[in-house]
């Protein structure tokens, strides 16, 4: 009985954690699942862009940004008040500085990680419920969440500013939403 009881308890274990498994890459659908491809009858609301060493933890960039550039402040408002089918507001949130940098080129260790051309790949195949593509990231800086107003440009890898009030900040930046999984 014990031994009965014992594969029921893993195999329970196993086929509830290979459910949430995501490789960078994947596209999110509205149903809380992923798939590398456009998956017929599903809508994509998200593009996974970094997932955890254990694959247990992971970021979701959403498929579109505001067609105009937001101050601090506004941006992350909008992110907060951000939904998609399968989502509600507050489920996504405007990137913290190190969430934001894993969108585009960085280097850790000597190791260069282009995320910028693997994400934009992705996007650029990806159909959004209205039936046009999803946003592709700009050669442009993206801002991000934090108590000084720092911008990433994913393109180029350079990250500027940390100086001042992002508050009171007059400058206005690309917003790109995430949201975790």
């Amino acid at each position: 009985m014990k031994i009965i009881f014992t594969i029921i308890i893993l195999f329970s274990f196993w086929s509830g954690h290979g459910a949430t498994a995501a490789e960078v890459g994947d596209i999110y659908f509205s149903d809380k699942t992923f798939a590398s491809t456009m998956q017929s009858g599903k809508q994509a609301i998200g593009v996974v862009y970094w997932v955890s060493p254990n694959k247990d933890f992971g970021y979701i960039m959403s498929l579109d940004e505001p067609t105009t550039t937001m101050n601090v402040f506004n941006a992350n408002v909008y992110c907060l008040e951000y939904y998609t089918e399968g989502t509600l507001a507050g489920d996504w949130k405007l990137p913290q500085r190190i969430e934001l940098i894993r969108m585009g080129k960085y280097k850790v260790n000597g190791t260069v990680t282009d995320n910028y051309t693997a994400m934009n790949n992705i996007l650029s195949k990806v159909t959004k419920a209205d039936g046009n593509k999803a946003t592709t990231l700009g050669n442009k800086s993206y801002v991000a969440n934090s108590t000084w107003p720092y911008c990433f440009n994913p393109y180029s890898g350079v990250i500027s500013g940390g100086g001042g009030n992002t508050q009171a900040s007059g400058t206005k930046y690309s917003v790109r939403c995430i949201t975790a999984f």
